[in-house]
Formats: structure tokens, sequence, C-alpha cells
């Protein structure tokens, strides 16, 4: 006879259809109930969902209930963890996965301990590399209900990850609440329920123990759940048990693993629970912001910090990117990053976004200025941070010039010199001021260098006037252009400037330029030299030019009736980069095509206008007008007859010595109920598509072999960074900054890859759909989810020959999505040989993040192998340092065929799509500096 195995638990979105702070109010009036049925023993044990968020959050409004919580948590009575908070996985990065489960768990520890089990109980499929992260904290169990296909008919499988890691993982087949809302009115009422669930779950159960999740959304535990067990136990044939979840999983796990089926990869289907895939473009700013606050954590601010660690002065950082980390988690709950919530949600997520945006940049700046030398003797020096193993890339910044119509070179370490395209981003800048000429005469005849108020003073002019105070005229910079004679300068202004009265100052600042250029010879993960120089030799750029195309090396770019023709000079090939502006009746969770209208690609109107046609780049600029439907119509099955003007200006981007195309879509959208998509069509022939995920990348087939289910299997699906499809001859891929929904559409004459750049509803859920069976959600209007008004996007194409792995695509896409970081005014003296945290000689290794260690002179490094095949890498790390191999948590690992040379690298293999992290520790010790909380930005 079947046995039921109860957790009595709540699932607990931090917000959703009500915002976060209406939710706590439900949240302390739950647990205010829960804690004195767990204290009296009414209900044996409480599951609290797997996050320990809801610890702070209820203890904030709740702080004497610490200590009780403490008793029970360490008396196993609540488990908690070991997530911070339940995360959407293919819509945040991998790094803020691993940042996530170590908050989790430090909070966890320090009420007890976590849950021994990677608790994934809702987010809308899982990402390929899950099982290799749970694995990577010693986790060797998993539970989780969506995205489970037919090749799992049991309640429990092996789930393997890309490189072969695997964890047992427990299968809720009709998910965490089949025990949710029992009629405990009767034992009879109750009995009946429990044959019901029983049915229900046989099969999947193949004769172990039933797991039955007493509990649901926001639920307050059931005080009569006991009791009512107790008499079942007494009538019933069934038997039953009530107890802590993981128990239930060390149970499962002792059971013979023959018939258990295995699943290797991403679990992405809707067969027997919603997978909701229209999260991925819903409120597409969201995923914009939350991808530039991680960039700037993992691949600015942790990894300059970590340098300046590693040169002793980094301390006094780790407090700010604690609070950068934890305030960035705070917006990947599920229903919060996948920008499925009533309005109110994401209005407060723009704070949040903001309050992390602040820390991580605070964080660069200073780690940045303990790295480098302030350079006050020459204005023209630069130095560029390089957060990725591609030594090409393009480096954009600011810089001051002197005469910003001047003809320029950036000259390299060896001496080279390199195009450069500069714009003025700020003009010359005058301040007008007056002060005491004794307070004037005493600042500067106490100058030890030329620098005053902050800057540099590269000149100067005393006006001596009969009938007016004396004006001196200073033109000043961040450093200096040229070499002031001090000596002379104090003089003037004793001879020139009386003792007594008051004095004018007029002072100019250099103006600020944007500079451009194309660098091939970065230090992977470190800093490289750089100077603006004069080079009157090159010809000056074209500017605006009459031509109606432009061209590089490697692409030609010309204006077509819908968009612009991309041919390929190197490879004989032409592509079309277009817009695709179709209906969507869905909701947040699902787009859902209105009827079978044809999309809109020709727009009303084109102008285009080459914008730049310099040495360094070259610019073209489409205007694109399209006539779409203003809504839909009252029926929702067709587009109103009313109609706005949408409006794409689009630049589109070719720089010297690069083989990618870079744009810009600016999108004015006045228009409801849409979907709007970038479309590249490419001559390649394709039946699947190459697509990056965390820690990985995955191929996936373009026609669906999944039955239905729950939903219509739709085309579109996620990607971190790129899309690509391949062929012997000629391949392509996609790139984009924070835009993750993709598809890959097969034509006859090709395939078509298309970025969604917004899609526009105004429900957070309906049941009238015909993508998907039943609701989502509670049916409440969203009018901010229209999207109405202003974008930017970014994405960027790229073209080879064969397979990604050849060419190096990884690479590419690394120095598109994390661009270098320039430093105007500094060099890297301060870092004497360090120029580099860590450098890899295999092109299929992609660097992850480097960032510090408690210790001071230490930091951990984060790589992993993009290839299908075992991988020779060799990692060389920061001069004087030794390496060892430690797991995600940090714990030391051992392995064998490792060797270590004597300047301390590492040289070993690597299993496919293996994840590897390294913590190095410098054999000097350090010298510490302290000043940070003393520093001003």
């Amino acid at each position: 006879m079947d046995s039921l195995y109860f957790v009595v638990h709540t699932h607990w979105d931090r917000e959703w259809y009500q915002p976060f702070q209406q939710m706590r109010a439900r949240l302390v009036a739950m647990a205010d109930r829960m804690i004195p049925l767990v204290e009296r023993g009414t209900i044996p044990f409480f599951h609290f969902d797997g996050q320990t968020i809801v610890l702070e959050d209820y203890l904030e409004v709740r702080p004497r209930a610490e200590r009780r919580l403490r008793a029970l948590i360490r008396a196993g009575k609540i488990q908690i963890g070991p997530w911070y908070v339940l995360a959407d996985s293919f819509l945040v990065s991998g790094e803020s996965l691993v940042r996530n489960l170590e908050i989790g768990m430090t909070i966890a520890r320090r009420f007890g301990r976590h849950l021994d089990v990677g608790y994934l109980p809702d987010q809308f499929g899982h990402i390929a590399q899950m099982p290799q992260i749970l694995a990577g904290f010693g986790f060797t169990t998993a539970v989780l209900w969506r995205g489970v296909g037919a090749d799992v008919d049991r309640n429990r499988f092996a789930w393997k990850a890309l490189d072969g890691s695997s964890v047992l993982t427990i299968y809720m087949p009709n998910g965490y609440s089949n025990g949710a809302n029992l009629p405990l009115e009767s034992v009879e009422s109750f009995i009946a329920r429990a044959e019901q669930i029983a049915r229900r779950e046989r099969e999947f159960a193949d004769g172990a123990p039933i797991l039955v999740m007493n509990g649901t959304d926001h639920a307050d535990p059931d005080p009569r759940l006991m009791t009512r067990i107790n008499e079942a136990r007494e009538i019933s044939a069934l038997t039953f048990e009530v107890g802590p979840l993981e128990d239930y999983v060390r149970r499962i796990a002792e059971l013979p693993l023959d018939r258990t089926p295995a699943h290797r990869g991403e679990l992405r289907s809707p067969l027997r629970a919603h997978l909701l895939p229209g999260v991925t473009s819903a409120r597409t700013w969201i995923k914009q912001r939350d991808f530039e606050n991680c960039r700037a954590l993992e691949r600015y601010a942790d990894p300059l910090a970590a340098f300046a660690n590693a040169l002793g002065r980094g301390d006094g950082l780790d407090a700010y990117l604690e609070m950068a980390w934890r305030i960035t988690i705070q917006n990947h709950p599920h229903d919060s990053i996948c920008g499925c919530s009533v309005d109110q949600v994401h209005t407060d997520m723009r704070y949040r976004f903001d309050q992390a945006a602040m820390l991580a940049e605070t964080v660069t700046r200073r780690a940045s200025r303990a790295c480098l030398i302030e350079s006050t003797a020459d204005a023209s020096e630069f130095a560029v941070f390089n957060p990725s193993f591609s030594t090409r890339a393009l480096v954009k910044g600011e810089v001051e010039v002197v005469e910003p119509g001047a003809q320029y070179a950036v000259q390299t370490s060896d001496g080279r010199h390199l195009p450069v395209a500069i714009e003025v981003a700020h003009a010359e800048r005058a301040v007008d001021s007056e002060m005491l000429c004794a307070e004037f005469k005493s600042i500067v005849g106490g100058l030890s260098q030329p620098a005053i108020f902050g800057r540099t003073v590269n000149s100067y002019e005393i006006i001596d006037t009969r009938d007016a105070a004396p004006q001196v005229n200073l033109f000043m910079s961040r450093a200096a252009f040229s070499d002031l004679d001090l000596e002379g300068f104090r003089h003037a202004v004793r001879a020139q400037i009386p003792d007594s009265g008051s004095m004018r100052i007029h002072a100019v600042s250099a103006p600020r330029c944007f500079v451009n250029f194309f660098a091939d010879d970065l230090a992977q993960t470190g800093f490289s030299s750089y100077r603006l120089v004069r080079d009157d030799s090159r010809e000056a750029g074209a500017g605006q030019s009459s031509s109606t195309s432009i061209e590089n090396e490697f692409f030609r770019l010309s204006p077509t009736d819908r968009g612009l023709e991309i041919a390929d000079l190197k490879h004989g090939t032409q592509m079309e980069l277009y817009f695709e502006d179709d209906g969507d009746r869905g909701d947040e969770y699902n787009f859902d095509p209105v009827g079978d209208f044809a999309a809109i690609t020709q727009p009303e109107s084109i102008s285009a206008s080459v914008v730049d046609d310099g040495l360094a780049r070259r610019r073209i600029s489409p205007t694109l007008v399209f006539d779409i439907p203003a809504a839909l119509a009252a029926d929702r099955r067709s587009r109103s007859l009313e109609s706005e003007k949408l409006t794409i200006e689009l630049c589109a981007s070719l720089h010297s010595g690069l083989d990618r195309v870079d744009f810009i879509a600016d999108v004015t959208n006045p228009s409801r109920d849409h979907r709007l998509r970038a479309a590249l069509h490419t001559p390649v022939v394709a039946t699947d598509a190459i697509h990056d995920t965390s820690f990985g990348v995955v191929r996936r087939a373009l026609a669906p072999s999944e039955p239905r289910g729950t939903e219509i299997i739709y085309p579109t699906v996620p990607h971190r960074t790129f899309t690509a499809v391949e062929s012997a001859d000629f391949s392509a891929a996609m790139m984009s900054r924070g835009i993750l929904e993709v598809e890959v559409r097969p034509e006859p004459a090709g395939s078509t890859i298309l970025l969604t750049l917004l899609r526009c509803i105004g429900w957070l859920s309906r049941s009238d759909l015909a993508t998907r069976r039943g609701g989502a959600g509670p049916e409440l209007e969203t009018p901010d989810a229209q999207e109405l008004g202003a974008h930017r996007f970014e994405f960027a194409i790229s073209t080879f020959r064969g397979s990604y792995l050849d060419a190096e695509l990884l690479h590419r896409a690394e120095a598109y999505t994390s661009p270098p970081r320039l430093f105007h005014g500094c060099n890297i003296g301060a870092i004497g040989e360090r120029r580099s945290l860590v450098q890899c000689d295999n092109s299929r290794i992609v660097f992850s993040t480097v960032r510090p260690n408690s210790h001071a002179g230490a930091y951990k490094v984060r790589v992993y192998s993009a290839s299908p095949n075992p991988e020779h890498a060799k990692f060389t790390f920061a001069s004087h340092s030794r390496a060892r191999l430690v797991d995600l948590a940090g714990r030391a690992t051992k392995r064998a065929g490792v060797r270590h040379s004597r300047d301390g690298s590492l040289t070993l293999e690597l299993r496919p799509f293996e994840i590897l992290t390294f913590e190095v520790r410098s054999r000097r010790a350090p010298k510490i500096n302290s000043s940070f909380d003393r520093q001003k930005d």
C-alpha cells in the first residue's frame, strides 16, 4: 500500500501580485502563527522554502523573534536555505547563482545549518550547468518541479550537467502544492484526499514513498494536520509520515538506482507544467539593467578589487562588494527578474538596480586607484583593464584632449600607432571665481607641483588692469599636457598679484573626448598601457560622407528597402539585418500570436546617411519609421485599425581591424500589444543552433520533438550573450548585451536569427491564450509592461567558418559583451610585474570572474571550458604567487594530472564544459593599506 510522506511548507514569493512591503506584512503574520505551532509540536517540522531572505525580511520587523527562530532551526524543526533567494536561472548570470548560494548558506549557518538539498521548486526551467553548480558546493541531491520532459517517468532521476556532474533529483510531477488546502474538517475527507493524491502520484513513485508537499504560495500551516493524520493511521490502509524534506530525500537516495531515469543538460519542457517562456522578453529593460550590474561586479569591481588585494591595497572594499551583490540578488527572485509581477514591483526594482550600480562603480574607482599611478606628468597616458581572455577588443573611454580637432593615434607599449576615432563628449568648461589675493599667493607659494584646486595647471596668464581687480587665467586638466615652469609661475604671482584686495580667477578645463580604437595586444584579465599622441601623418577622417555605404576590410554595409545589407568580404556572402513586428495577445508569461496575420517587416519610410567615414571607425545611420497597429482590437483576436508611428534610429559601426558589426538601435515605441524583433537573415541552412548559457554552451534543435503538454512549444529560447548557426563554409552569430530572448527560424534559403527587443503586453496573466492551457497567475492589468517610450538596444554580428570552437567565438562574444575599461591619466607603474591576474593558453577556456579573497594578497579565479571535448590548458597567475584548485565553496580539492611549474603556473586537462576555481596567494607578504574608507570618489 502507498506510503505518504508529508512536508509542511510555504512557498514565499517575495514580491509578485503584491509589492514587497505588502507581501512582507503577510510573511510576518504567517511566521507569527507558524513559530508557536512548531515550538509546541503541533507542527513537528516546517520547510521555509529553501531561501534565507525570508529570515531577514521577517526579523527586520520582529527582531526579538531571532532567538526563537535560531533555537528551532538548530533543533532541525525549521529548515532554511540553502539559497538567499529562489532566482530564475536562465535570466541571471552563473556567477550570481554562485553568490546566491554563498550568501544563503552563510546566513543559514548563523542560525544553525542550511538544508542539504538543492531546492528549486518553482523556477521556469533550469540551466544545463545547475547540477555542476550544486555539486561544486557539495550537494548530491536536488528537488524541482518545472521543465522535466518525457524522458523522466519517475519521481527521481539522475540529473547530469554538461561536464558529467550528477545530482539525484527528486521530481515533483504535480508541483510543490500537491498536498495544499487539505480538507481537514474530518478524518474521512482527509483520507479521501490522501487517496486521490496517492492515485495521482503512484505511477511516478514506482513503489517509493510519495512526497506530499503540504503548502502552497503564501500559505500558513494548518494546526489540524497532525490530528487528522493520527486519526487516519487508525483506519486507513495508507501509511502516513510527517518529516523534513531532507529526510525524505535521504530515504529516496538509499533506494536502488535500477530503472532510475537520467537526463543530461537543461530542463525546458512544458510537458507536465507551464514553462512560461515569454518571461525571457517581458520588460526587457529589467534584463538589460541586471546584465549591466552583474557585468559591472563580475568583470570590473570584483577583479579590480582582487588586483588591489593582490597588491596588499584592497582592504575595505569587501563590505561594498558584499552589499552590492546582496542588493543585486534581491532583484533575482523569479517573479522579479522575469518581469511577471504588478507594476509597482518593477518600479521598486529600479531603486535596487541604481544602488547596486553605484556600489559597483564605487569599488571600481577605488580599486583602480589602488592599482594604478595617477599620472600628473603626462595627460596622454592611460591604462586599459581587460576583463577577459580575449587579447583583441574594441576599447572605448573618455580622455582629456587639448585640441579635439587635431589628428591623433594611440601608441602601444612597443611603439606601434593604432588608428583612433575621437569625438567631443564635454566641451571645455570655464569657471569664474573670486578670492583674496593673499590667499591665492599663499596657495601658489606652497605648491610642490603645478596642481591647484585638484587640477593640473598647464598654462597661465596674469592680466593686470588698473581699473579692476587682477585676473589670472588658468588652463587646467586632470594631468599635464605640458611642462609648466612652477618656479616661474610662483615668481609671476608674487610679482604681479598685490598682497591685499581680491582677484578674479578664470579657469578653463580641457575638453573631454570619447576615444574608440581596436587593440590587438591586450593583457588577459589585466592592464595594458597606451598613450594618445599627435599624428599629423594620418589622413583626416572624412566625417560625414555622401556615400550610401561603409566598409572595412571585413564587411560592407549598404541600405536596403527595409534595413541593411551586410556583405561579408572575407567569405563572399551576403546577409540582411531588418526588423520584424507582430501582434501579441499574450501576458507577461507567454507570447500569444494574433491569428495568422503576417509580421510587419517593411517600414513606411527609411533614410540612411553615413555619419562617420574615418580611418578608425565608419558608421551608417538608417532611420526606419514603421506604421504599426496602435493596440489589439477590442475582441483581442486581431490588431486595431488605428495605427502609430514606431521609429527605429539605427547606428551600425565598423572599426578598422575588427571583424564584427556593432549596432545600437534607439526605439521609440508608441504602440501596445506587440513584439518587436531584430532579424538577421543568413544563408546558413541549419537544423540546430548554438547558444551560450551560464558556464557553458548548448545546442538546441530547431524542430521540437516534445509533445505539446501544457503549452505550445514556441521557438523562442534564452541565451546569455550569443546565438550562432553553423555550416562548413559559413557561420554567423548574433551577440547582445542584456537581450536574452532569441529564435532561429529555418527557411528554404537559409535561416534567420531573431532577437526580441520588445514584447509589449498589458496583463500579468490571462486564461484565454492559445499557446498555454489555463492561467499562470492572477488576472491583473500591468500597463507599464506595454513598454511605451524610448529604449536603447545593443547587439552585434560576427561571422566565421565551421565550428564556434575553431573561431574563438566565445572570446569574441566576451570582448563585445564585457569590453575593456579605460582609466585616463594613469599608468601601470604601481603594479610592477603584476599585469595580469590570470592568463590561459587555450582559446576554448572562458574567463568568468576574479574576486578578492579574505586574506590579504589573495584572490579567487573562476574559468570554464566552452568545449564538448577534454581540453588541456596552462594557467599563469600574478607574479610571485601560487595557486591551488578549490571547489565552488572554496574547499581545496585533489586532482590527478596537475602539473605545477616553478613560475606558479598550473597545467591540467579540463573535462568538457568543466567549471574550475583557483585560489591564488602571494608568495610575498603584501603591505597592507586600509585607507579606502577615507578616500573620496
